[in-house]
């Protein structure tokens, strides 16, 4: 009988990185576009939502759903622009913490786009760290669908109940368990 391979899955917004402000200045531009300003709130429900889901509430929000798609586009190059300018760093004690289980198959499963989160990955220095990396952008539905986590999975031959998603959002959270893993969640504690 072959050993299950067993891997540890994470999300990337907010952990490992700490990318809350890219992704402040990329909902606050979209929701502008429309007139509109987030409250505290609002923002908080967009964590852990792809640029598709958050653009889909921003323009219901503004009472403007026909215009998903251009804020869906604004979001994403607002994202990429924040992340050039000031790229997200390591969370403290993340490097040691993916360090710690490499030999545990580390992967990344996440809602953002695939240009965004490589480069977001290797500006701290995590990239080679993962031995997947899977986009929402690389799957057919993001968070909270099981997608990212399935195919994470799939691209390290691990098998989905023998593993486990760090997660810090309810999207995320309910992906990770629809996918069949394991699932420890992660707060700020701030």
């Amino acid at each position: 009988m072959s050993a299950i391979r067993r891997a540890v899955v994470f999300d990337c917004d907010g952990l490992p990185l700490d990318t809350a402000a890219a992704r402040y200045t990329a909902f606050r531009t979209g929701a502008q576009a429309l007139e509109l300003e987030l409250s505290d709130r609002q923002f908080a429900t967009l964590g852990g939502a792809s640029a598709g889901a958050a653009a889909a509430r921003i323009a219901l929000w503004a009472g403007q759903s026909g215009e998903t798609g251009r804020v869906a586009k604004m979001l994403d190059e607002a994202l990429r622009t924040a992340v050039e300018l000031r790229p997200p760093a390591a969370l403290p004690g993340a490097l040691e913490l993916v360090s710690t289980l490499a030999g545990r198959v580390p992967a990344v499963a996440s809602n953002a786009p695939s240009g965004v989160l490589s480069e977001v990955l290797s500006g701290a220095g995590l990239r080679p760290a993962f031995r997947a990396v899977v986009s929402t952008d690389e799957v057919a539905a993001p968070k909270p669908a099981p997608d990212v986590y399935r195919a994470a999975c799939r691209r390290l031959g691990a098998d989905p109940p023998g593993s486990v998603a760090l997660e810090n959002s309810a999207a995320g959270a309910t992906a990770a368990q629809a996918a069949g893993l394991s699932l420890v969640v992660v707060t700020d504690s701030a």
